[in-house]
């Protein structure tokens, strides 16, 4: 089998491919989004986070602690989703499905119901 093709010929499409290809990265690299893990990110004087960052929100499973507590948990774009907990200094903060439970340190739990909040005995929570 012989491949007879001339120098010119050649270039041409040699510099189509190369176009193409160039194309290609180029679209990769404006659509693909701009992610990094980061450990101590500072947001502010009084907050950090340690997690996934994706166009400069907060992603995925994370912790952000701040000078009245720590949350760990679920973001999407920058908020709060899912279940998570936030601990605080009096209390923590506990989000799980559907349900959200307040306890605090001295034993009393809340329970919020049907957007109404509920006390219950700590044995039940």
């Amino acid at each position: 089998m012989k491949f007879d093709m001339n120098y010119k010929k050649f270039m041409e499409y040699f510099a189509k491919f190369s176009l193409g290809l160039m194309i290609v990265a180029g679209m990769y690299i404006l659509i693909k989004p701009a992610t990094k893990n980061v450990t101590s990110y500072k947001v502010n004087e009084d907050m950090t986070y340690t997690g996934k960052l994706v166009h400069g929100k907060f992603e995925g499973n994370g912790v952000l602690a701040t000078k009245d507590g720590l949350y760990k948990g679920d973001f999407s774009n920058g908020r709060f989703v899912n279940d998570g907990i936030f601990i605080g200094k009096d209390y923590y903060y506990i989000k799980k499905g559907d349900t959200v439970t307040i306890k605090y340190n001295n034993g009393r739990v809340f329970v919020k119901e049907k957007d109404k909040w509920k006390e219950v005995d700590s044995d039940e929570n």
